[in-house]
């Protein structure tokens, strides 16, 4: 039996012209000064130690809202929010005594639970008293400076957080020092709230120091998480003419109402004919050699040659568009740039109005788009590519089959 352990890390020093190599030394979690309110003002300090967007690309730049926010006589140690409206609830336990393994996960569990059957106006009046604010809305502002370039949507950020709190959309994050153990009684938790469409992570956080620095070195890792487990149905209905049909489909285990939360959140943000047009894609790509890729803004159609370099082929933006950025991926790579810039080409022909167009995102950083209309520029909307879908994908498999044939001439 294999039983994999993580090695002692290392860390290399540069002093002038010189090296050093050493052993980060662990940091028990009960040595003096690295208590759970340490743990929660780093989290609430830097947000970016939790890797929430590996467990659902959705809670992608979460920012920290509030700590110890009252829930049904209790409180939630952290709570994040993201300018999509995702709500993320963080427990955080350093895990030194059998009742706090016990109660943890049914804890957080329950704080979800009513959260869900609260208002907007409840939600941030909770804040409010969290926070000891006195402003009209402290989420607003708080999720309004979160956002450099100013696109913030009021209007639609409020619709989002009420829906999520409505359907108890809600990612929680169990985040301690001995997770591992706690694994398995995330099932039986689960199965308690099959109504609520919550993510549960279970996340270790390691803590290391080196003998020469004063830095403090934080290794997460996440050991757990809830996801949905679709099989494969197949119908045949025989129909009372000699024709037999038989019909693919594919639904959740029985009783679980449980979907991706980005996946849900990306579709309610599209107009229906770009819903029809993704969902196709999404079902398509497996047949074309493609992996679906959910990242914070959609999914993206990525082919993995042989050598695990990964080609995409665009992002379902969930603004409605087709975003492809692939061409500096052949240059790193010394591979032939025609083959990006001809499955862009192919793209444009069954586009008419469209063109492609170089951009320059800063000096180093240049590509070519598809823009729509000719001119602008503005990305390629996908309502554009629904009457040739099956066209794009004949480009996608082209453009796949020059890149294999590269790879055997190796």
């Amino acid at each position: 039996m294999l039983i994999r352990q993580y090695a002692s890390p290392m860390v290399i020093c540069r002093r002038g012209d010189e090296e050093s190599v050493s052993k980060l030394l662990p940091v028990a979690h009960d040595e003096q000064g690295f208590s759970e309110g340490w743990f929660q003002q780093k989290l609430l300090n830097h947000p970016s130690l939790l890797p929430a967007a590996e467990i659902e690309p959705a809670f992608h730049s979460l920012t920290a809202v509030a700590s110890e926010l009252p829930v049904g006589g209790n409180s939630a140690d952290l709570l994040f929010v993201n300018p999509d409206g995702c709500i993320a609830l963080v427990e955080t336990k350093l895990f030194r005594n059998p009742e706090a393994r016990r109660e943890v996960l049914a804890q957080a569990i329950d704080y979800a639970s009513t959260l869900s059957g609260w208002t907007y106006t409840q939600f941030v009046q909770a804040i409010k008293q969290a926070n000891k604010s006195t402003e009209r809305d402290p989420l607003l502002e708080i999720i309004r400076k979160s956002v450099q370039d100013g696109s913030f949507d009021e209007r639609g950020f409020v619709e989002r957080v009420t829906r999520n709190l409505r359907l108890g959309r809600i990612l929680i994050l169990i985040v301690g020092d001995e997770i591992r153990g706690e694994v398995e009684r995330m099932v039986e938790f689960v199965h308690r709230t099959p109504h609520l469409h919550f993510t549960l992570g279970l996340i270790e956080i390691a803590l290391f120091k080196g003998n020469e620095t004063d830095c403090i070195f934080v290794q997460p890792r996440v050991v757990g998480q809830t996801c949905l487990d679709v099989r494969a149905v197949i119908e045949i209905k025989l129909p009372t003419g000699a024709e037999m049909k038989t019909e693919v489909r594919t639904e959740s285990p029985e009783g679980a109402a449980r979907t991706s939360i980005s996946e849900e959140q990306f579709f309610e943000g599209l107009e229906r004919n770009d819903v029809e047009l993704a969902k196709w894609a999404i079902t398509e790509a497996p047949q074309h050699q493609l992996v679906v890729d959910w990242g914070g803004s959609g999914p993206s159609l990525k082919y993995r040659d042989d050598s695990g370099e990964e080609f995409s082929f665009g992002q379902l933006s969930k603004y409605g568009l087709l975003l492809n950025y692939w061409l500096p991926k052949f240059r790193k790579l010394g591979l032939p740039e025609d083959i990006a810039k001809d499955y862009l080409d192919d793209i444009v022909r069954l586009v008419p109005g469209s063109e492609r167009l170089e951009r320059g995102f800063n000096k180093k950083f240049k590509t070519e788009i598809i823009v729509y209309p000719k001119g602008s520029r503005k990305d390629l909307p996908l309502a554009e590519l629904a009457r040739n879908k099956e066209k794009w994908f004949e480009a996608i498999d082209k453009a796949i089959n020059r890149i294999r044939a590269l790879s055997n001439e190796d």
